[in-house]
């Protein structure tokens, strides 16, 4: 049997991206820790300080879980497309509404998290890895492996953010 080496996602853009969140944010990883809430099935939870909520209740800090993760004892569940998060990282999260489990899921996998970096200037910008995505097309249903990391403008991106939420705003889409 082969290995699963990537997730499937339909590629999103932003604004995509932000109409299936159910919370949209940027912030600092504070802590993370890994639990197994029931036999065979692993978590990581995560509190973030919150710099700025796009979508969602504004709250100082986040703590949330997201699927996978390793124990202490090295056992691990990893799950192929999803994003890595780091204590000290700084990111933009798309995440979905909680599932039966109270676990998230970042919205498109890979794709709801965009990593911020800030140089020794404090030029900022935003940068989204692909290594283990594989996106499909919407239309054609075609599949497209892209193992690379895409980098993109923090202000202009943003400003698309801030947009897109307030177009779901104004379409009633809380």
């Amino acid at each position: 049997m082969d290995d699963v080496a990537a997730g499937t996602a339909v590629r999103l853009d932003i604004d995509q991206l932000v109409s299936e969140s159910d919370l949209v944010f940027e912030g600092r990883v504070r802590s993370m820790r890994t639990i197994q809430p029931a036999p065979g099935r692993l978590e990581t939870e995560f509190e973030v300080v919150v710099e700025r909520t796009f979508w969602g209740s504004d709250e100082p800090t986040r703590s949330f879980r997201l699927p996978g993760g390793v124990l202490p004892d090295g056992r691990g569940l990893m799950l192929p497309g999803m994003p890595s998060l780091l204590v000290g990282e700084d990111a933009i999260l798309f995440l979905s509404s909680e599932g039966a489990s109270g676990a998230r899921m970042p919205v498109g996998l890979g794709q709801g998290k965009l990593g911020v970096l800030t140089t020794l200037q404090g030029q900022r910008s935003l940068s989204r890895q692909h290594s283990q995505l594989t996106f499909a097309d919407a239309k054609s249903g075609n599949l497209e492996h892209q193992g690379f990391e895409q980098r993109f403008d923090y202000a202009e991106t943003v400003a698309e953010i801030w947009a897109a939420a307030a177009r779901r705003s104004r379409e009633g889409g809380r």
